[in-house]
C-alpha cells in the first residue's frame, strides 16, 4: 500500500485526533483494561483528510489483537472502505509495560502503517498514551514458533522507531475532558481558535 503525499523522512512530530475521538478511544480502552483485556485496532480517516496519514478521526476495535482472524480482519477492512475510510495507523495497550515500543511490537506492526498509538496501563488506572513513528518498509519481521520471546518486551533501539507527540484538538471541554482523563503532559492540546 503506497502513502501519497507524505514521506517517513517528512514526517511531522505530531500525530493528531479530535478530542472527542481520544475520548471514545480511551474510555474503551479503559473499560476492556478494567475487564482484564488488551486492546487492538486501528485509527482510521478519510481518504482526503487533511494532514493524513498522520491524523486518525475514528478509532475500529478489533478482538484477538494482533493475532485477530483473518476473516474478522477483512470484513473490519471492507467496512472502513465502505465508510469511505482509509486506515492510517494501529493501536494496542500493555497492562503491564510502559507506552514503549518494544521488540515484538516492532516486529508485528504492520509496514503499510506509518505510526502506532500505545495505550499504557503499567502505572494503575490511569492511561498513558504514546505514539510513535515507524518505518518499516523492507524489513520483513515476524514471529514463528521457534521464537524465545526472550527480551521481547524491551524497547526498540533502532532508528525506525521515533516517538512522535500527540495532539487533540476541538471543542474546549472535549480538550479538556481528554487531558484529564491522561493527565497533564500527556497530550498537546489544541483549543479551536475563537
Amino acid at each position: 500500500m503506497e502513502r501519497a503525499g507524505i514521506s517517513v523522512l517528512e514526517a511531522p512530530d505530531a500525530a493528531t485526533m479530535p478530542a472527542d475521538v481520544c475520548l471514545r478511544f480511551l474510555r474503551e480502552a479503559k473499560r476492556l483494561n478494567e475487564a482484564g483485556l488488551k486492546s487492538y485496532g486501528l485509527l482510521v480517516a478519510p481518504a482526503d483528510a487533511p494532514g493524513g496519514p498522520f491524523r486518525a478521526t475514528g478509532v475500529v476495535f478489533l478482538d484477538a489483537g494482533f493475532m485477530a482472524d483473518p476473516a474478522d480482519l477483512l470484513r473490519a477492512y471492507r467496512r472502513i472502505e465502505d465508510a469511505g475510510q482509509e486506515i492510517v495507523a494501529m493501536f494496542h495497550s500493555h497492562r503491564r509495560q510502559p507506552p514503549s515500543f518494544s521488540w515484538i511490537d516492532f516486529r508485528l506492526h504492520d509496514p503499510a502503517f506509518q505510526w502506532h498509538l500505545i495505550v499504557s496501563f503499567h502505572r494503575g488506572p490511569t492511561p498513558r498514551l504514546q505514539a510513535f513513528r515507524v518505518a518499516k518498509e523492507g524489513i520483513q519481521m515476524g514471529i514463528g514458533p521457534e521464537d524465545d520471546w526472550e527480551g521481547s518486551a524491551l524497547a526498540y533501539p533502532g532508528p525506525e522507531v521515533a516517538p512522535l507527540s500527540l495532539s487533540v484538538d476541538g471543542w474546549a471541554a472535549d480538550v479538556e475532558a481528554c487531558v484529564e482523563l491522561v493527565g497533564f503532559g500527556q497530550c498537546i492540546p489544541v483549543l479551536p481558535e475563537e
